[in-house]
């Protein structure tokens, strides 16, 4: 018998039918997973917009079998509760729940997650048993409410264990972002040792990192000027763009409702990106378009005259909007009164298959191609007479506004249509580009000819001869462009909103009017405060700072362009004397030196590289000292407090004006600093 049996196992390695080779797998092959660093998206400069963080999550032990278990409740709650968002009462009657279920260990949900590395060293200095910290990777956002719709979020997939985009840039470039996870496998024996030669690695690879082109500082001014509006007027929606006008390239956009990624405030008020996403009736700004196709056709005479007021058309009249008119005028001076009828009289003077045509070449009715799939065409209305008419001053047909913005490029590159994009390049992990955005020629809308006499007529409409919408004048530029005031359709009713003030109000402008260098759109959307601000001075309140500010700070980067230097490559420089590494390093980057002493300690980052005008952070021997933390960003703040050991907590956004202590200031255990932050503005 017991040869039989012995048999039966050399031949089928089995007992009882259970195969002893994968038992003997299961217990001593080892599998694991090697995650991958998400990729960073990161502005047109390279300030971090969304990067991966270190944190950490509290799991409770309330077995009292185990040797480090929850001893005291009530303390142990009274710590959590100074580091986590719940109560004291609520946790210590969670703990006592699991210890009389007796459970192992319990989680806290969320607000146990996201724990920064002071609060686990604080928990872990304190006397509190049964704590213990799991690390995990989670998105950090430097910029709290900052083109939040554009650069969107990830969070933990519970499933996966793996960070996933779930809005904007984060979702579309999920897949790159993200990375290929690598593995180790190994053998090992009875007493957990690994087997030689038994291991197989297969590394990580790390997620792509997308470069925008929006500029930090320019969304900041335009982020400000949001939050200020929003504040004033308490709108349903507001919109504001900043965009290259030679090239089309998106340097900052942002709207309300937004939300904050980092602490989730305001999520879910609104999922719609408003730049790609929302169609509307643009109103009067949509007017340079007729008046652009009317020029090509050689139909429109500036000092033609026409009867302005009405036009009936079917069996509807419609009115301009002063509804008795300005009398018998040129058709400049409809163009600065902004008068309908005009605009349908250009048009049936173009005619309505032609005038159709153009605005197809000027991009409407379909969308820009641009890197949001979800991208609105909007709807050109053309089935009849009263919507062909309605549509050249703007009602009607529904826009959204990157195709305003697409179509003003044709209007300031001489006829030359350019796309707007938003992803300068993407980089693999090696570094390497693997997309490079471009400035691109959609088609020639129409002759540089046409283009140069809009343009001419567009310089009136702000400070013409009538002095017409004089808001928008800049006591430094030259701004111009065209002010845009659209009935809004009434969902509930049908037909459009009849209250007081019940308007989508916008302006379409450029500057300087001789050589546009930007274009910015800003629109605001049934004001329930000060509403007949918006009727007598439209969005000027948002444009001009926004206008204004961007220009100032674009000529000072222009002048700063010779500064610009390659990637600074940094290594390990522990041991060597802070003296030879500054003279070593390219002089764009900022050494922030803690201690008194000479020779180097550690420092953050190590084996990596810098962009120009990065930080890097040194500890020397001795007495810690703190830094000047004057014109650091919030993200190298938080970063340089974590690696001091120190409590640093921030006012503002921005960059870093004033710091509650004094840089040289000896550092001790119960150091914290405040700084307050403010936007990087030359004339600040």
């Amino acid at each position: 018998m017991i040869i039989g049996q012995f048999t039966k196992l050399m031949v089928f390695q089995t007992i009882d039918d259970e195969d002893l080779v994968a038992r003997g797998e299961d217990k001593y092959s080892v599998s694991a997973i090697n995650e991958p660093e998400r990729g960073d998206i990161v502005d047109r400069a390279g300030n971090v917009l969304a990067s991966d963080m270190e944190a950490y999550r509290i799991a409770i032990i309330t077995d009292e079998n185990y040797p480090n278990h929850v001893s005291n409740p009530e303390e142990t709650a009274s710590l959590l509760a100074e580091v986590i968002d719940m109560s004291k009462e609520d946790i210590q009657t969670e703990i006592e729940e699991n210890i009389e279920k007796g459970q192992f260990q319990m989680e806290l949900g969320q607000a146990g997650r996201n724990i920064s590395y002071n609060d686990k060293k604080f928990l872990e200095e304190s006397e509190a048993t049964g704590i213990v910290f799991e690390p995990e990777t989670r998105r950090f956002y430097p910029n709290g409410q900052f083109a939040s719709h554009l650069i969107g979020y990830a969070e933990m997939n519970n499933e996966s264990n793996e960070l996933d985009g779930q809005l904007g840039f984060e979702r579309i470039y999920n897949d790159l972002l993200k990375g290929e996870p690598g593995s180790i496998d190994y053998d090992q024996d009875v007493w957990g040792y690994i087997v030689p030669n038994s291991d197989n690695v297969k590394p990580p690879v790390n997620g792509h990192d997308v470069k925008l082109t929006i500029d930090s500082n320019i969304q900041l001014y335009l982020e400000e000027t949001l939050n200020d509006m929003d504040e004033h007027f308490k709108p349903e929606e507001l919109i504001a763009v900043v965009a290259d006008a030679d090239t089309g390239e998106i340097l900052a956009s942002g709207q309300r409702p937004s939300f904050n990624p980092e602490t989730r405030e305001g999520f879910g008020e609104s999922w719609l990106n408003m730049l790609y996403e929302y169609s509307f009736e643009p109103g009067s700004t949509f007017k340079v378009f007729g008046l652009a196709a009317a020029i090509e056709e050689g139909v429109y005479d500036p000092d033609a005259v026409y009867t302005s007021g009405s036009m009936d058309v079917m069996d509807t009249t419609i009115y301009d909007w002063e509804t008795e008119g300005w009398g018998y005028i040129t058709y400049n001076e409809g163009m600065q009164y902004s008068s309908n009828v005009l605009m349908m009289i250009l048009q049936d003077k173009v005619g309505a298959d032609k005038m159709l045509d153009y605005y197809q070449k000027f991009g409407f009715g379909q969308t820009t191609g641009s890197e949001f799939p979800t991208e609105s065409a909007g709807q050109i209305a053309w089935d009849n007479e009263l919507q062909q008419k309605t549509t050249s001053f703007g009602q009607t047909s529904t826009v959204t506004p990157i195709q305003l913005i697409q179509g003003m490029t044709a209007l300031l590159n001489e006829g030359e249509m350019k796309k707007p994009y938003v992803v300068d390049e993407i980089t693999d992990d090696a570094g390497d580009v693997v997309y490079d955005g471009k400035e691109e020629t959609v088609s020639q809308v129409i002759s540089p000819e046409a283009a140069e006499k809009t343009v001419s007529e567009m310089n009136t409409l702000i400070g013409g001869s009538l002095d017409h919408n004089p808001q928008y004048k800049s006591d430094e530029y030259e701004v111009t462009g065209k002010s845009g005031t659209a009935q809004i359709y009434d969902p509930e009713n049908g037909g459009y909103m009849d209250g007081d003030y019940q308007f989508f109000t916008s302006f379409l402008g450029y500057a300087p009017k001789d050589d546009p260098e930007v274009i910015v759109y800003y629109g605001i959307k049934l004001a329930s405060e000060n509403k007949s601000e918006t009727w007598d001075n439209g969005v000027a309140r948002g444009f001009n700072p926004l206008m204004e500010r961007t220009l100032k700070y674009l000529e000072v980067s222009e002048a700063d362009v010779s500064k610009e230097n390659s990637i600074v490559e940094i290594g390990d420089y522990t041991g060597q004397e802070i003296d030879a590494l500054t003279d070593e390093l390219n002089d764009t980057i900022d050494v922030k030196v803690v201690g008194n002493g000479n020779e180097i300690v550690e420092h953050y980052p190590k084996d990596d590289r810098l962009l120009p005008y990065d930080s890097l952070f040194v500890k020397t021997e001795g007495d810690l000292t703190l830094p000047d933390f004057t014109g650091l960003s919030k993200r190298e703040a938080l970063t340089l407090g974590d690696f001091m050991g120190i409590e640093v907590t921030v006012e503002g956004e921005g960059y870093v004006k004033s710091q509650s202590q004094n840089s040289g200031t000896a550092v001790t255990e119960d150091t914290a600093v405040e700084v307050t932050l403010s936007s990087n503005d030359p004339n600040d």
